[in-house]
């Protein structure tokens, strides 16, 4: 064999041999374009569980035939794309013709799932844990016990009425009610710091659990807002007199779960920790869930006389400083009804 024949044979195996290493490395490239595909187009939650690694997931989403498997060269490919094996666990969106990088680039970067929830203020915790159930997406960790009026998680931890602010939480799918209650509770931390930083406590509210808990009675009677600061004085009023606040919320309370939504003499006689009728004082406990204005709302009452309200049927109340003047009220806006707060 000639020299010259020798070197036209060694060049063909260069370019030989360059032309498999650019076609390798084509092949290997073009692994992170792959696209899965779903059943129908959907779009499917995908668990990373802790501890797992990419490869096992990858293998996950070959037995669901999400992903057809290339064997060595996706190997390959994530050996050239070690950022892209670090994943984290949780519950990750996969769609339908995504892409293998654009959906691994977002499992390693923990972009979970997440969902919104809105907690509505007047709202007892046990209808909040309803609310909860009713989506799917929450994983339900706290019991309510009836019968002595008590929330407590699978750890026996003890979570208390009302102590949560109103507001949209955002949270991973599947996280646990716990978890979301945690977030509502540093909330209302925040929101009674903010607000002692600008008002400061009645006398006759020396705490932060009786305050909380009239602002939770003054939520349930507010129909229209621009009451709320008179019905806190009126309130604030009836205690500084030592009379009972005779408030029907605090009644249904102490009824519980079962309460059908008829309130009656009876109810208003039957004494229970929460029966504002049959006691002096405030309820040992916040009766719902109050938002930032009705905390608010007692710590800047309106400055009136008025120590009674009734109800008008619009939203709104009557509010008087005398018992004739209130039962006249009653009267005129419940139809004759002669029950009469004293």
């Amino acid at each position: 064999m000639t020299n010259k024949i020798k070197a036209t044979l060694i060049t063909w195996l260069m370019c030989l041999a360059l032309l498999a290493t650019i076609s390798a490395a084509y092949l290997i490239n073009i692994q992170g374009r792959t696209l899965f595909k779903l059943p129908n187009q959907a779009t499917v939650l995908v668990e990373v569980k802790s501890g797992s690694n990419v490869v096992q997931l990858l293998k996950q989403m070959n037995q669901r035939d999400y992903l057809t498997d290339t064997g060595v060269l996706r190997k390959l490919w994530l050996k050239t794309n070690p950022h892209l094996s670090q994943i984290k666990a949780g519950w990750y969106q996969l769609s339908h013709d995504q892409s293998l990088v654009s959906w691994l680039s977002e499992v390693a970067k923990g972009e979970v799932i997440t969902h919104k929830i809105t907690l509505v203020e007047g709202q007892t915790l046990w209808e909040w844990l309803a609310k909860m159930s009713s989506t799917g997406l929450i994983n339900i960790d706290v019991k309510f016990d009836e019968g002595n009026f008590r929330y407590t998680d699978l750890t026996g931890r003890v979570w208390s009425e009302g102590t949560y602010l109103p507001e949209t939480y955002q949270f991973t799918h599947l996280a646990s009610a716990t978890s979301i209650l945690r977030q509502a509770k540093q909330a209302q931390v925040d929101t009674l710091n903010q607000l002692l930083s600008e008002y400061e406590l009645p006398e006759l509210i020396p705490s932060k659990a009786q305050w909380i808990t009239l602002a939770s009675i003054i939520e349930k009677e507010t129909g229209a807002a621009h009451e709320r600061e008179h019905i806190a004085g009126v309130f604030l009023n009836r205690l500084s007199r030592n009379m009972r606040l005779q408030t029907d919320p605090t009644v249904i309370y102490g009824i519980g779960p079962s309460f059908d939504g008829d309130i009656t003499r009876e109810h208003l006689k039957t004494p229970t920790p929460f029966n504002t009728y049959t006691m002096k004082g405030l309820p040992p406990s916040p009766i719902a869930a109050p938002s930032k204005a009705a905390l608010e709302s007692v710590l800047k009452p309106l400055a009136t006389q008025d120590l009674y309200f009734v109800a008008k049927g619009n939203g709104e109340h009557h509010f008087s400083e005398t018992l004739q003047e209130h039962n006249q009220a009653v009267r005129q806006y419940q139809l004759n009804k002669t029950i009469s707060k004293e």
